[in-house]
This record gives C-alpha cells, structure tokens and sequence, in this order.
C-alpha cells in the first residue's frame, strides 16, 4: 500500500507536467504567431486557453480574430513542427 505522501507526490508531478507543456505550446504559439502575422502582438490575446489538443483564443477585436482563423491552418502545422509532435489539433480564435 502507498503512503499518502507518495501518493500526493505522484499527482503533483503529473499537473506540473501538464502545466509545463501547456505552457510549451503557449510559447510556441506566440512564437509562431510573431512570424505569420508580425502585425499582432500578445496584448491583442485576451485569453489563451489549452484543452484536449485545441487552442482557444479570445481576441480584444474580431479584425484579429479573422486574421488568426484565415491562417489557423498554417499555424497550427508550424507549431506542431516546432515541436516535433502533433500537439495540436485545431485553433479557435473568437
């Protein structure tokens, strides 16, 4: 039988692993973002949110959020390429 420290452990080291590669994929996202569309800076995001392989975005203008869903596709494959894995599967921009 485990002890409950190993226990509560374990699970710390699995939400710290899942935070860090949300993290990752925001990174490359504003990455990627600055070389497709260098006229959109990260202050145009509202909010970035990550879950079961999709970005959400919540952009301050719809102008902005256009821009991001005309080149979502693009996006998406350099990102996945910076990363050498398919960690995403689609892009909401609203």
């Amino acid at each position: 039988m485990k002890s409950l420290k190993n226990i509560l452990s374990e699970k710390k080291n699995k939400r710290s692993a899942v935070l860090d590669d949300n993290k990752l994929i925001e990174n490359a996202f504003f990455r990627i973002l600055k070389e497709v569309l260098p006229n959109i800076v990260p202050s145009d995001i509202g909010d970035f949110r990550l879950k079961n392989r999709i970005i959400y975005l919540q952009t301050v203008h719809p102008v902005i959020a256009s821009e991001i869903w005309k080149k979502k596709e693009n996006l998406k494959k350099k990102i996945n390429s910076l990363l050498k894995n398919e960690r995403v599967d689609k892009i909401i921009a609203k």
